[in-house]
């Protein structure tokens, strides 16, 4: 009998706990609806790893099965420093990614429940660059992330590593996305309105946390209400929803944080820019408009 499927809602894991002959529980990370994530040991690796788990209520629910799949498949195609790589998926006894284990915090934890300004920024253009440089080699793998926020970076020691594939889609300039694809305080407008999607996409979430690191945690646009459809799970119909005001012209970064100069927060509005033609076409456009301001 499968173990995983007898877990409760909101059941967990404890330390300990052999997942098969491979992988033993350390500790339970955190999760979502649909998963749950853990640290463990591998046996066979020799070394740390964290494992993706889908939970049990999830394993008959078709989408949920084949976005995770979709998700290990994409991981183990990545090798970059600034990039999470998986090292392989697993269907039983249940549906998980193993992974890289990246010690420290998220973006979110580490920079945006403290002291803003004594956020350096040197080092905020540090974490940007290499999150540019992160992008730039998912694209070249002809893949969009679609959800570049600050709680799916993770940052130690300086260096910072992009995670979370589970809105991420090879990349097919005829296909519009997902109702549901990204976060709504990060998207892009193409996103929210369903309209094509590029390289394009990810800088301009990429943005957004470049203006929330040079200004304290702020977001560059309030939210409004409007009409949209709901996701694909809770069958709903059409219903009000929230996304940005994208008709805000944001607050100059440096009116925000007198330790922003002029021209590195244009990079970060040129990064906002609400038409496509406007913005940095991709993370490495992004990456080198830094370089020649610093």
């Amino acid at each position: 009998m499968n173990e995983h499927l007898n877990l409760e809602s909101g059941e967990i894991y404890e330390s300990g706990y052999r997942l098969d002959d491979d992988l033993v529980v350390i500790d339970h990370l955190g999760g979502t609806r649909k998963v749950d994530i853990y640290h463990c040991r591998s046996r066979s690796l020799k070394k740390y790893v964290v494992c993706k788990i889908l939970r049990p209520e999830f394993c008959i629910h078709f989408n949920s099965l084949q976005a995770i799949i979709k998700e290990g498949e994409m991981l183990a195609r990545m090798s970059h420093p600034n990039v999470m790589h998986g090292y392989s998926f697993e269907l039983e006894p249940a549906p998980r990614i193993v992974m890289d284990y990246v010690g420290g915090q998220d973006l979110k934890s580490a920079f945006f429940t403290g002291n803003y300004s004594a956020f350096p920024i040197s080092e905020a253009v540090s974490i940007v660059r290499q999150l540019a440089a992160g992008l730039s080699y998912v694209h070249s793998q002809k893949v969009l992330h679609l959800d570049v926020k600050p709680s799916n970076v993770l940052y130690a020691d300086g260096s910072a590593v992009l995670i979370d594939f589970s809105v991420a889609r090879d990349f097919d300039p005829e296909s519009l996305p997902e109702d549901n694809a990204g976060t709504r305080d990060w998207m892009a407008p193409e996103q929210t309105s369903r309209s094509v999607v590029g390289p394009y996409t990810d800088v301009f979430g990429l943005g957004v946390v470049f203006y929330q690191l040079l200004s304290g945690g702020k977001l560059p646009f309030t939210t409004i209400e409007v009409e949209g459809s709901s996701t694909a799970d809770d069958g709903e119909g059409m219903r009000l929803v929230k996304v940005p005001d994208y008709s805000e012209v944001p607050a100059h970064p440096s009116e925000l944080n007198t330790s922003v100069s002029r021209e590195l927060g244009d990079v970060a509005l040129r990064a906002l820019a609400i038409e496509v033609e406007g913005r940095y076409g991709s993370p490495g456009e992004l990456g080198e408009a830094l370089d020649g301001v610093s």
